[in-house]
């Protein structure tokens, strides 16, 4: 009976590992909605976006006590938000993959994915139409 050696860097290598072909690189279901896709998918750290943007808005829409520098500042961190999910979106398909890599084939997970990031885009578009025109006064 033999034993194989196990050592954290190669857990680390596999988890930080490319995932199969089928899967793509980028996940936009994940840059989407990334407290909602984190949630389902067992990465919390998704759920952080949801205050950022909550800030954002604050910044952009609520009293601006330093001017011009409080838009400056919003559209700043707004930057930095969309840079920081797109790098978790680039990130996302492979440390999800490795949770239900035991439980579907690739194909069943990318079609999944898929599905997401359709979820997704239906989410933001609706959730822009409504911010619109709640902007616009039609929402009171």
């Amino acid at each position: 009976m033999s034993r194989e050696t196990h050592t954290p860097d190669a857990d680390l290598e596999a988890y930080f590992a490319d995932p199969p072909a089928p899967i793509p690189r980028f996940n936009w279901g994940a840059f989407f909605i990334p407290p909602i896709w984190g949630v389902a998918h067992g990465q919390w750290p998704g759920v952080f976006f949801l205050p950022l943007w909550v800030f954002v808005d604050n910044m952009l829409r609520g009293p601006q006590p330093f001017g011009v520098w409080s838009v400056v500042a919003g559209w700043s961190i707004a930057a930095a938000t969309l840079g920081a999910q797109a790098v978790y979106a680039a990130n996302a398909n492979r440390i999800a993959w490795h949770r239900v890599a035991d439980r579907m084939t690739p194909e069943q997970y990318a079609r999944r994915q898929r599905w997401w990031g359709v979820g997704g885009a239906f989410t933001v578009t609706g959730m822009a139409v409504w911010i619109t025109l709640f902007i616009l006064g039609y929402g009171s």
